[in-house]
C-alpha cells in the first residue's frame, strides 16, 4: 500500500510487539494520492502517522500490533 501509493520502497523494522512500516513521502505527492492513502489508512485497525524527520524529510509510518487480543 505504501509503495503503490508513495512510490518509494518501504522499511521495516520487527519487534517482538510490533511491526513498523515507513516509506519516504516524495516531495512530489499529488493531494488526490495523499488522500487517497489516508482513505486506506483510516479503514483499518493500525497505527499510522506521519512525520518530519531532522533532516527535513517527510516519513508516513504505519504499526500492526503483533501481541496476542
Amino acid at each position: 500500500m505504501l509503495k503503490s501509493e508513495l512510490g518509494t520502497t518501504p522499511r521495516t523494522d520487527e519487534t517482538p510487539d510490533l511491526i513498523r512500516i515507513e516509506a519516504d513521502v516524495p516531495d512530489d505527492l499529488s493531494e488526490t494520492a495523499h488522500t487517497r492513502l489516508l482513505a486506506t489508512l483510516t479503514s483499518t485497525n493500525v497505527r499510522f502517522g506521519h512525520d518530519l524527520t531532522a533532516d527535513k524529510k517527510s516519513v508516513f509510518w504505519v504499526e500492526l500490533d503483533q501481541r496476542e487480543p
